[in-house]
């Protein structure tokens, strides 16, 4: 019986070994969005675009436009700053995956995890402090 437990024990303690090997990390995405230069570069613009479609809309109703063309307009505007949300979330999005591969491979990482998609992490494991220098040296403005 021993002759047969064993190998299986030994098979089971080398698997758990080999992925205690692995680097597996997690970086909280919502923190670098919100907190790295890029990230801030990016809503800093669209408030910028939303207070001048604002404005244009301020100044229609002072020159004493129908309310009706008002709306069209404002609801026209509406779209198009959705639009172009869409467009830098993207881009954002795109140059964010491009810096976590990069990152990944300079730090031997295996598998890179959002914490947000994450139960439970050791803090140890997380490593977005790091991952957000190293994202704010290379991207301080998304293009």
């Amino acid at each position: 019986m021993l002759r047969f437990v064993f190998p299986i024990i030994l098979m089971l303690f080398v698997s758990f070994t080999s992925y205690a090997e692995e680097k597996i990390v997690y970086v909280d995405i919502q923190k670098v969005v919100t907190s790295s230069k890029a990230g801030i570069s990016a809503q800093a613009e669209l408030e910028s675009q939303a207070k001048k479609f604002k404005e244009e809309i301020e100044k229609k109703q002072k020159a004493g436009e129908p309310q009706a063309q008002i709306q069209a307009f404002a609801e026209e505007k509406q779209k198009e700053l959705m639009e172009k949300r869409q467009e830098i979330a993207e881009k954002f999005m795109k140059t964010l995956q491009k810096a976590i591969t990069e990152y990944s491979k300079s730090k031997g990482y295996k598998l890179v995890l959002d914490k947000n998609s994450l139960l439970y992490g050791k803090p140890e494991l997380d490593v977005t402090d790091d991952f957000l220098k190293f994202f704010d040296e290379k991207y301080s403005v998304i293009k």
